[in-house]
């Protein structure tokens, strides 16, 4: 019988040693040779040092009342990395299990068990790296979509900060109205990412983007053999956005039908996926976002009411980029630090009478026009400064040729009596913030929080005199 099972243990592929009391080495498979290229002086030490820990773990116990109940004594782990026989490295895991003589009650044996983990500690150490890969992600993204990473000083986009940081930490339901390019889907991304949800995907759905055949699938998702083709099962956006935010972009695209079945979602917080038997829960934050005034498609019938009421718990307005133009000057420098860092070109500034041009123009396209505009001017200019004839050739003609419109209709505002009102408010703003910092320009221009270049661009425009003569003599030139 003994020889059999020193056969059984020898076909073993995890090694198995066992060392008795009194330094013996009763056994010692062969997989322990392979893995260990030591001699068996060297692992019976080992586990003889094993076995006086299990001995003074074992006084402990039985001081307390002489007897030690199963699991008292229970088998201790160790990993380490070993040179196989062979001369590759391997990471083994050693599980000592003591053995208790039956008669004395004493630890008579140490039985060690070898594993060879070398492939989960490959797998765990890919986890652990891709961890904090994922955590790293996790922080730009965070501070990608901060708040503060949101261009712009003006009342508007403050106002409209303010009430997203407000609403951020809560679990309501966020309207954002505005233009097409005022940077919507960038302020949804930013609540979320503040939010408590943080750690969870955030998913994005243009609802025009879909037919109506189409959109409730890309929506709710289906089962196996929901229709023709269906084949497989298929997780809708909102099953992917569990825990997280979904932000439905353009929901005046809606069809009633999904109106009436995205209205349950935010009523009850469970939807079915087509061809489902039963609801499912939808763990999940709406940030939704129109290009349109809702109220008029409301009373044509167009959009739902209840609807309406429930997605307009918290409404936010972006201000168009012509409505706050005096942010242009910071968001045009951020765009050239972000694309300077994303395509390596040593774009430093943008001359004053090109900014001009920039600010005169009306951007039909609000923040988005610009920012392809600046993604162009970076990939076509050969110097370090952009200058007007690197314009594109529209914005030059256009620049200041449309009259702002109040909405009236019939009514116009006079664009030259508003810019000059702006023009002597900004210009006493800025003289009593040099005069209050001794004519010290970066001091003024953090007084007022403003960068350095938005200063000087300001500065320019309402007293050149200020400029050293070299810096005057250059422009002149």
């Amino acid at each position: 019988m003994r020889y059999d099972l020193e056969y059984v243990l020898d076909s073993a592929l995890d090694g198995v040693l066992i060392v008795a009391s009194d330094h013996r080495l009763v056994l010692f498979n062969r997989a322990c040779e392979e893995l260990c290229d030591t001699s068996r002086q060297d692992v019976v030490d080992k586990a003889y040092w094993k076995l006086s820990d299990f001995h003074q773990s074992w006084e402990a116990i039985s001081k307390k009342d002489g007897r030690i109940t199963y699991g008292e004594l229970g088998a201790k782990k160790e990993r380490m990395m070993l040179t196989h026989k062979e001369g590759k490295r391997v990471w083994v895991e050693t599980i000592y299990t003591p053995i208790f003589d039956k008669e004395t009650g004493e630890i008579a044996y140490v039985m060690g068990v070898i594993k060879d983990i070398t492939e989960l500690k490959r797998i765990e150490d890919e986890k652990e790296r891709l961890q904090k890969e994922l955590g790293n992600i996790r922080r730009e993204l965070e501070s990608k979509y901060d708040f503060s990473a949101i261009e712009g000083t003006s009342s508007q986009i403050l106002h409209a900060l303010k009430l997203a940081a407000q609403v951020a930490p809560q679990n309501t339901t966020v309207m954002l109205v505005g233009e097409s390019g005022t940077g919507k889907e960038l302020l949804a991304k930013a609540i979320h990412y503040n939010s408590s949800r943080a750690s969870r995907p955030f998913v994005a759905l243009n609802c025009s983007a879909f037919p109506d055949t189409l959109f409730e699938s890309e929506l709710f998702g289906y089962e196996k053999g929901a229709f023709t083709g269906a084949d497989k099962s298929k997780p809708g956006k909102i099953a992917l956005a569990l825990g997280g935010t979904l932000f439905l972009d353009e929901v005046t695209s809606m069809s009633a039908a999904t109106q009436a079945k995205i209205l349950r979602v935010i009523q009850e917080r469970e939807y079915e996926p087509l061809g489902a038997v039963r609801s499912t829960l939808a763990d999940i934050r709406i940030i939704a976002a129109t290009n349109k005034d809702l109220a008029p498609l409301v009373r044509e019938g167009s959009f739902r009411e209840d609807l309406y009421y429930r997605l307009f718990v918290y409404p936010i307005t972006l201000p168009p980029l012509r409505e706050r133009i005096a942010d242009l000057p910071a968001l045009v420098e951020s765009l050239l630090k972000k694309f300077h860092h994303e395509m390596g070109k040593r774009i430093q500034e943008i001359s004053a009478e090109a900014l001009e041009v920039l600010m005169g123009y009306h951007w039909p396209g609000n923040v988005r026009e610009l920012q392809n505009v600046m993604e162009r001017l970076v990939i076509l200019s050969k110097e370090d400064r952009i200058e007007v004839p690197d314009l594109p050739r529209y914005l030059v003609d256009s620049a200041g040729a449309k009259p702002l419109s109040s909405g009236i209709p019939g009514e116009r505002f006079d664009r030259s009596s508003l810019e000059n009102s702006v023009h002597d408010f900004e210009r006493n703003l800025i003289l009593k913030a040099l005069q209050k910092c001794g004519n010290n320009k970066t001091r003024a221009a953090h007084l007022l929080g403003l960068t350095r270049s938005t200063f000087r661009y300001k500065l320019s425009k309402i007293s050149p005199d200020y400029f050293p003569a070299a810096d005057r003599k250059a422009k002149s030139v």
